[in-house]
């Protein structure tokens, strides 16, 4: 009796376990944006899914099937640096205390209609 009690507890605490581990995963954060065969992707080239506070980051815009010359990005501390094929270059840097909440909007548009505007909304983080 008591070694079937004994048992059934441990199966119930492996599957709560195992059930806490799946939830737990951390979310990534969404730097892709597709629309049917076009895509924008962020590339932070410092290796994170956020940006630090006062820190400056070099990031790229990988844009697939959307003419270079079309593309605008549009946020608080982004400098353009220039565009080799399908690659825009860009660098951030957000002043400390300047949103209003710890995520950069970041917005781009290629083109007239709704679905070719997107907004990226990136973690900012103060560095360590």
């Amino acid at each position: 009796m008591k070694k079937n009690i004994l048992i059934k507890s441990i199966i119930i605490f492996l599957t709560l376990t195992i059930y806490s581990c799946e939830n737990s995963k951390t979310e990534k954060t969404e730097l892709v944006y597709e629309n049917g065969n076009q895509k924008v992707e962020i590339q932070i080239l410092n290796g994170n899914d956020y940006l630090e506070y006062d820190k400056l980051t070099e990031t790229n815009f990988m844009l697939t099937n959307i003419e270079p010359n079309t593309f605008s990005v549009y946020g608080a501390g982004i400098r353009v640096l220039g565009t080799k094929n399908s690659t825009m270059k860009t660098e951030i840097k957000v002043p400390i205390n300047y949103l209003e909440t710890d995520t950069l909007n970041v917005k781009v548009r290629f083109g007239i209609k709704p679905e070719e505007n997107h907004e990226f909304n990136i973690p900012m983080k103060t560095a360590k």
